[in-house]
This record gives C-alpha cells, sequence and structure tokens, in this order.
C-alpha cells in the first residue's frame, strides 16, 4: 500500500455498543484512507482498520514501529518502540496514547509510513501475534458518538536507506514542515529570538514555594488553606543568578517557579498579587532585570488547566464539563483538588489579560505553561462553550502562541504533538525512561527525537534533569538524544515520589550554591562543542555495538556515544573514550551560535 497505488484495499469492522459487529472492504486510493463522518452509522463503540500490510508471518525479517509504548501500567510514558517479528508466545497490547499519530512497519527492505490525519486524538493501537501472525491496526474510539471529522488515514512507502525507523521518522517530519504544522528552530527564531538564544546554555529552573503534596485540604479556603514553604526567596534567586555569572556561565534561561500567589499550584488561575513572602512584585521586577542585565532569559511558570476553588478568579463554569455535566477533575496538588479548565475559556478569560500582566513585569524566555503538551486534551461538554478534542487541543496550541508573542517563547510539559508549532520547548519528552517495556516490545527508539531535533527544544526525560549533578551516563542519555541540559534547584518537592530524580540541585548555604554551579558550569562548557548541532536535524540513529550508538545530524556530524567502561574503537585511530562520546565529520555551523552568543 503506498501513495503510488491507485486503488488497494482495507477492511473496515464496526464495532457496536449492543456487542454486534459488521465488516467490508473498502478502497484505499493513491495511499489515502477517507471514511465520511456522515456514513459512520449510530451507536458505534469504535471502528478498527485493518490491513494485510501490517500483518506479517512470525520470524519475518522487520519490526513494527509504535510510536509511545503507554499501555496501562505506564503513565505517559513517551518512549517509542519496535516491535520485532520474532517468536513469542500469543500476546494482544494495546497502545491508547500516540503522542505522533503515526505508525509504522519495516518488512523485507521496505516500509510503509501512516499517518492519521482526521480524528488522530481518538484512536489507540492494537498490536498482537496469534497462531503465528504478527498484526497491527487503529481501533478509533467513538462510544456512540459521531465523529467530529472524517476519519482519515495517509500511507507513505519507502525503501532502501529509508526502510528503517530512522526514514520513517524523516519521512513523517517532511511531512509535517510540507503541511506547515511547524518550522525549523533556524526559522522561527527569526521572528522570535528568544528560542535562538535558549539553544545557547541550560533550562534552569527555581522550584520557589509550596504548599504540602499531597495536599491536607483539598477544598482550601484563605482560612484552612495550609502554610507554605518558602525555597528561594527573590533576593535569593538574585544571588543564584549572581553565582552563575561569577562562575562564568555566560548563557542560560531561569524559569521561577512558585512565584504566583501561594507558590507552585497554590491557587490557579490566580497568579497575582506576587507572592509577598518571596519579596512582592517590587523584589520579582529587581530579580528579572538583574538577571536581564546578565544577558539571561528569565520567565515564569504557570498554569491554565488546573485550577482550584481557592482562586478569587475560579468559576464553576468555566471548567470543563462531562456528558453527564459533571465537572472534570485533575490531580490533587497544592491548591487541593484540581479542576480542569475548558481551554477556550482559560484563553479568553485569563491568558489575553495574564499575559499582558507578566509582560509589564519584564519576563522573556519561553515562558512555562504546566500540563499543555504531556495530556491528550479533553472534551468539554458544557452547553455554553462545548468543544471536541480536536477543537481542545487547538485553543491549547493558541494559549501556547499567546505566550511566545507576549513573553518570547514557548514551553510546556510533554511530547505530544497536536499543536507542535506553538511550543519551543518540551520539559521531557519521556516520563519513565527505564520503565520496564511491555511483553510485545523489544527495544526503544528516539522516534520523536528524530522527527523534531532541529525544530524544537526539550530535555529527553525526568532522568535527564539535573544530569550536571549525577552520573556520567545519564548525562549522555541526554547527549544520544539530542537533549539541551535541565537544571532544577528545589525539583523534589513531593518526598515520597521523586519522579525528577533523588539528585537535586541545592542552594541552601552559598558553600552549596557555589558547589552546584560549579558542576553545572562543567556541563555547560561541555554543551557548548554540540550545542550548534540543536539547529540541525538528527538524520538516522543506529546501534553499533552493546552499549554503542551513532547518531547522523543533517551538517553531515556524526555522533558515536559509548556507554561502557572501555573504549570502543569507532575506525583506525578513532577511539571514543569511555562514559564519553565524539563527533566526526563536522562541518561546524559555529557562525550562528556565535552570533547569537555576542548578542
Amino acid at each position: 500500500m503506498s501513495c503510488s497505488d491507485t486503488k488497494t484495499k482495507m477492511m473496515i469492522k464496526w464495532v457496536f455498543q449492543d456487542g454486534n459487529t459488521e465488516q467490508r472492504d473498502v478502497q484505499v486510493v493513491n495511499g489515502e484512507l477517507l471514511i465520511e463522518r456522515c456514513k459512520v452509522p449510530p451507536k458505534v463503540k469504535y471502528i478498527e482498520l485493518l490491513s494485510e500490510n501490517f500483518t506479517t508471518e512470525v520470524r519475518d525479517e522487520g519490526y513494527f514501529v509504535i510510536p509511545n509504548l503507554k499501555d496501562a501500567n505506564l503513565e505517559n510514558n513517551g518512549h517509542s518502540a519496535l516491535i520485532s517479528f520474532r517468536d513469542r508466545p500469543d500476546i494482544e497490547t494495546v497502545f491508547p496514547d500516540n503522542t505522533m499519530p503515526i505508525y509504522g512497519i519495516c518488512h523485507n527492505h521496505s516500509a510503509i509510513l501512516t499517518v492519521v490525519c482526521g480524528m488522530a486524538l481518538n484512536y489507540s493501537l492494537v498490536c498482537g501475534v496469534k497462531k503465528g501472525r504478527y498484526y497491527l491496526y487503529p481501533r478509533f474510539i467513538l462510544n456512540g458518538e459521531i465523529p467530529y471529522e472524517d476519519i482519515v488515514i495517509k500511507n507513505f512507502e519507502l525503501s532502501g536507506k529509508d526502510a528503517t525507523y530512522s526514514g520513517i521518522a524523516r519521512r513523517y517530519r517532511k511531512y509535517q514542515l510540507e503541511r506547515g504544522a511547524c518550522l525549523p528552530l533556524r526559522e522561527r527564531m527569526i521572528k522570535y529570538p528568544a528560542i535562538g538564544e535558549a539553544t545557547l546554555g541550560p533550562a534552569v529552573r527555581l522550584r520557589m514555594a509550596w504548599k504540602p503534596v499531597p495536599p491536607p485540604v483539598l477544598e482550601q479556603t484563605e482560612e484552612n488553606e495550609p502554610p507554605m514553604h518558602v525555597a528561594i526567596t527573590f533576593e535569593r534567586a538574585e544571588a543564584i543568578i549572581k553565582e552563575f555569572h561569577q562562575q562564568g556561565i555566560e548563557n542560560a534561561e531561569f524559569c521561577l517557579v512558585g512565584w504566583n500567589k501561594s507558590g507552585h499550584d497554590g491557587r490557579f488561575p490566580d497568579l497575582f498579587p506576587v507572592e509577598p513572602q518571596l519579596g512582592g512584585e517590587k523584589k520579582l521586577k529587581k530579580l528579572i532585570k538583574k538577571a536581564r542585565d546578565y544577558g539571561y532569559l528569565i520567565c515564569a511558570h504557570t498554569n491554565l488547566l488546573d485550577s482550584y476553588s481557592i482562586a478569587k478568579r475560579w468559576k464553576r463554569e468555566y471548567v470543563i464539563e462531562d456528558k453527564d455535566g459533571h465537572m472534570l477533575k485533575g490531580g490533587c496538588w497544592g491548591g487541593g483538588q484540581s479542576y480542569l479548565l475548558c481551554p477556550k475559556m482559560a484563553y479568553e478569560k485569563y491568558a489575553v489579560k495574564d499575559f499582558d500582566d507578566m509582560a509589564k513585569l519584564g519576563f522573556y524566555g519561553a515562558h512555562y505553561l504546566d500540563v499543555m503538551s504531556i495530556l491528550r486534551p479533553d472534551r468539554c461538554y458544557n452547553k455554553e462553550h462545548p468543544l471536541n478534542i480536536k477543537e481542545a487541543g487547538e485553543w491549547r496550541g493558541q494559549i501556547l502562541a499567546l505566550a511566545r508573542n507576549k513573553i518570547g517563547a514557548s514551553a510546556s510539559e510533554g511530547s505530544w504533538d497536536f499543536c507542535i508549532g506553538d511550543l519551543d520547548y518540551v520539559l521531557y519528552t519521556i516520563f519513565h525512561p527505564h520503565a520496564k517495556l511491555p511483553d510485545i516490545c523489544d527495544s526503544v527508539i528516539p522516534l520523536w527525537h528524530l522527527v523534531y531535533h532541529g525544530i524544537i527544544l526539550y530535555n529527553t526525560s525526568c532522568d535527564t534533569v539535573n544530569t550536571a549533578v549525577k552520573d556520567r551516563k545519564t548525562w549522555l542519555e541526554n547527549v544520544e538524544y539530542g537533549g539541551r541540559p535541565m537544571v532544577y534547584f528545589c525539583s523534589r518537592f513531593i518526598p515520597d515520589n521523586p519522579w525528577l530524580g533523588k539528585t537535586d540541585c541545592t542552594c541552601a548555604t552559598d558553600a552549596e550554591l557555589r558547589t552546584c554551579v560549579g558542576k553545572i558550569k562543567k556541563e555547560f562548557d561541555e554543551y557548548k562543542s554540540i550545542r550548534d548541532l540543536q539547529f540541525e536535524f538528527m538524520e538516522d540513529h543506529r546501534k553499533l555495538a552493546p552499549g554503542v550508538f551513532q547518531i547522523s545530524y543533517s551538517n553531515g556530524s556524526l555522533m558515536i556515544v559509548n556507554y561502557n567502561n572501555l573504549p570502543y574503537e569507532y575506525a583506525k585511530g578513532q577511539n571514543v573514550p569511555p562514559c564519553d562520546f565524539i563527533v566526526i565529520n563536522r562541518e561546524i555551523s559555529s557562525t550562528l551560535t556565535s552570533e547569537l552568543a555576542e548578542k
């Protein structure tokens, strides 16, 4: 099945809510399958699209490509995976979240990339092996509702050097760029120079203040609000920034987490007044000016999805409703029980004013909007502002775009790509980097990174936060996947759930601060030698030997990463030291980074 085919066949299977099923053949014309929404029968639970091109025999050469290996046991994983056609017991796994709406097969020296273009946020991937045959197909979840748009899938046939998972990634990147879904960093930074500046150094997050998590009070008021812990005042943040400058870290982007009223996750959507216990608005403006005087970017962390009833601006009518009219709840954080804001209301009622107010404070950098890109958008059934899932994602994108236009750039938490064109930095692309694989999967691959490196900045995973104070191999993981260094002071605000790692950057004393920044400086110096690669596409990734990987970039550079405790001989006279990497065949694109650094 390919884009050059005139007609091929797939089978469509309707599964109704009463348990009955129907199936029939459908035509794929020039690589595209279209199921018009008006022709979907009523009361369909889900639709499955089955293709012979995605079935094969056990022990055949090749593999399936899965964009996100999250299953029922993994939360927001982000890793992509290969499923080889090896012997194994009969098994079936459903992958409900697809951070990129794609899947693929590499089989007998050819490959197919499938892109889900319609209803792209409403399907799961079903993969299994039964009686000696492997299969993979999408299952579109309707639960009795009519689709909000046509179901469309497009297929691209690949061959030769493109018949690999790297080739599949390159083809999807081409598809995204050609349709204008996103722009390369080089092009985007012309209009938004903060994006280019951010590539030059680490992202540095300062968690300033927070209330207890889990919260002792779910529905908080001013009378019963738990006390807030202060870790970093605005004056102390000035000292941190000064220490960066004194130790010669020329480039960094500081993000203030918990600068707002009642600290991190304290009273969203309320931001103001600036938290008095940290020094208030006057001290915040002084801090921002100091950072900018040193040439640093400085931005804020806010949240326009989670909201709390303690907020003065909180209104029940702005919260997402489910089909039964109940408010949609989020997690329980510092502000208590959170309720998920309708993104249309979040934009219209809060974002427009908030970003004007934050711009007046002087913030400039990649403004961070929590949660926006790590969770699938939710449908809002509120009759006053109804949204389907696609529309909800588009409104999230508009909020990110507003952040970019007002503050300089945008950032969020995860790697869903429904709003990729409005997103400039991802806090972590992989949530659980070393989680046990689902039994059906054989190995993980940097598929997302092959697609989006050179388009968006990112830190690779939760583990690669604070690599400056962690072990060498964790730093190499960020290097292999093309990540930007990420530093987090006071990352461990939930003692029993250190999802960002057990090793923290600390600044309680001047001695602690000097030691920590010294380690960050050492990592920064190493990053400077490869930061020009942030502007290049990642073209190929392959395993050369156990613990050794080769990454190819669009400027001709080859990076070889060696995780082993012994040197690796890459070629005659070219050894990769133990627990290290080398870059060869470089056409160093230093002019761009030099010009940015001078600014």
